[in-house]
């Protein structure tokens, strides 16, 4: 993996561990995506694509999930639902990583 992909790779994953509006907006800045209709677009993104991430706990798509029905958004991603802490682990298993700890 060159240099360029794992520190896209780390920065994604810092805001998906503390998602803000702020660093939301800076990296959909950074990643030259188009402008966005309403400020709170990029944070809704972050909460979206971090209810797929392998990496993220209980308690990650439990306030992902809150935080976009909070704010009039579907916890859907083209039409794929979020996975649930049994569906992540168990992906998680067929790549070879352990389970997430429970919180």
């Amino acid at each position: 993996m060159d240099k360029e992909l794992r520190t896209m790779l780390a920065e994604r994953n810092a805001l998906f561990r503390n998602p803000t509006l702020e660093a939301a907006q800076a990296f959909w800045l950074k990643s030259n995506f188009e402008t966005w209709k309403r400020p709170d677009v990029p944070l809704a993104a972050v909460h979206k694509a971090r209810l797929q991430w392998l990496d993220a706990t209980d308690k990650m798509l439990a306030e992902s999930i809150e935080w976009l029905k909070a704010n009039g958004y579907q916890p859907t991603t083209q039409e794929a639902p979020p996975l649930t802490p049994e569906q992540r682990d168990a992906e998680r298993r067929f790549l070879g990583k352990p389970p997430l700890p429970q919180e």
